[in-house]
């Protein structure tokens, strides 16, 4: 039985957390089960979040050696930090959705870098990026609706998109780093339907100061300029795989950000495919290197 070491992290794309999702089941588990089921050896860890999803935050679990018990207090904390900031992620975030991090005693002796390093094969699901733009540009895609928010926006944004994809490298080139056996699938942004309400909100604000205004959806140029950055970045890496999850503005849940049940394992069921293809080139490697070895 192969050993096979599966970790998930930065973003919240991680966390199944949305209402209609009841049993809270997200990618990660799925893809967890199903390696289980075909006879794997399946460990790992989802250190995904719901807010201060930043590459830097990868970095720091890793490099300070934090214990998953720190970061299963963390995730359980950010539950309860974006329940507060307003009625809508209320409404939203599920309170009881924290029994998810329930602490064992092991917890607080394995520590994230720990489990990481001393992989065999290690599996690394990987989605971050755009919480650091948003921290750059000092608003969310909700403040972004506020004309004063706006008004401080810088007039070029591409150097700052830039910058996230040179700290999502640091952060590919980290995980290497650390294990070279590693094979990290990253995952592209995606448009969802809330973007889209949020814009037209905005044209119709800025409308009512300039007449016959053209609407311009710039949240969607900025999320395609984005992945068209991070696919090139992919490509300059060997152990990472740029996996399109654009098809998700269809699937998720609804006044969500995030993907619904559907769209979880519609994500699953690329990256178990893309994970079967590397594991038969790995197994035939393996075949022809001893029948080298025989003649």
């Amino acid at each position: 039985m192969k050993n096979v070491e599966i970790f998930c992290g930065v973003s919240s794309l991680g966390m199944p957390f949305t209402k209609e999702n009841k049993n809270h089941i997200g990618y990660y588990d799925i893809i967890v089960e199903a390696m289980k089921s075909k006879g794997y050896n399946v460990s790992g860890f989802n250190f995904s979040r719901l807010n201060k999803n930043h590459t830097w935050d990868l970095e720091s679990n890793l490099n300070e050696d934090k214990n998953l018990a720190y970061i299963k207090s963390l995730q359980v904390k950010s539950i309860d930090d974006l329940r507060n900031t307003n009625i809508l992620f209320k409404l939203v975030v599920p309170k009881k959705y924290k029994e998810s991090f329930k602490i064992k005693p092991s917890d607080n002796d394995d520590t994230l870098k720990t489990l990481y390093v001393n992989a065999e094969n290690p599996i690394f699901i990987y989605s971050a990026g755009p919480n650091d733009f948003f921290t750059y540009i000092k608003a969310g895609p909700v403040e972004l609706t506020d004309k004063n928010v706006r008004a401080k926006l810088p007039k070029d944004i591409r150097p700052i998109l830039e910058q996230c994809i040179s700290n999502v490298e640091n952060n590919w080139q980290l995980l290497h780093q650390l294990n070279p056996n590693v094979k990290i699938y990253s995952l592209s942004y995606y448009y969802s339907p809330l973007y889209d309400k949020i814009q037209k909100l905005i044209f119709l604000q800025e409308k009512v100061k300039v007449r016959n205004k053209k609407y311009t959806n710039k949240f969607m140029e900025v999320i395609n300029l984005y992945n068209e950055m991070l696919l090139e970045a992919s490509k300059k890496y060997d152990y990472v795989e740029h996996c399109d999850i654009t098809f998700l503005k269809d699937y998720c849940a609804p006044m969500d950000f995030h993907p619904n049940t559907t769209g979880n394992q519609l994500i699953a069921d690329i990256l178990l495919k893309k994970i079967e293809l590397q594991t038969l080139k790995e197994n035939q490697t393996t075949n022809n290197n001893q029948s080298l070895r025989s003649k």
